[in-house]
């Protein structure tokens, strides 16, 4: 695990546009942290290291899920106002998104269990003060987290 602190938004996303930059396959971001502590900032940056413009990027918390195309397709999914978590499943469709050969990014990702992920990260966020936030990163499977 490796813990990295960031002391502006622009950190966060360019955190997560270096973790995606060298993706070549199927990789899972699952993240957690409260609200405003950067999760959509590093989706955001994530999106841009797949060639996706992430002015595009937006919270799904009233959607529930977004895709785009890059050069990986990016499935970005917030389960904040799901109750339940096996709705993700039984009406996302999280399951079939998450055997495509894309990028899944998942928001509140402590709201599920027993999730078994091949490849990617948990990505944990916790809010220091208003600019600076600690991430933990756990590298899941041949994920790699960039050097700091």
């Amino acid at each position: 695990m490796q813990t990295i602190t960031t002391r502006s938004a622009e950190e966060t996303f360019d955190l997560g546009r270096q973790m995606a930059e060298s993706i070549q396959s199927k990789t899972v971001f699952l993240l957690e942290g409260d609200l405003g502590s950067g999760k959509t900032t590093l989706a955001k940056g994530v999106a841009a290291g797949l060639g996706i413009d992430p002015r595009d990027v937006i919270s799904p918390t009233f959607t529930l899920m977004a895709d785009y195309e890059g050069r990986l397709r990016l499935y970005h999914v917030d389960l904040y106002r799901l109750d339940n978590p096996q709705d993700a499943f039984d009406h996302l469709g999280l399951g079939d998104v998450l055997s495509e050969e894309a990028v899944t990014i998942i928001e509140w990702a402590e709201k599920l269990q027993d999730l078994t992920i091949e490849v990617g990260y948990w990505v944990r966020f916790k809010w220091i003060d208003e600019t600076t936030r600690e991430i933990s990163i756990e590298s899941i499977g041949d994920a790699r987290v960039p050097r700091q």
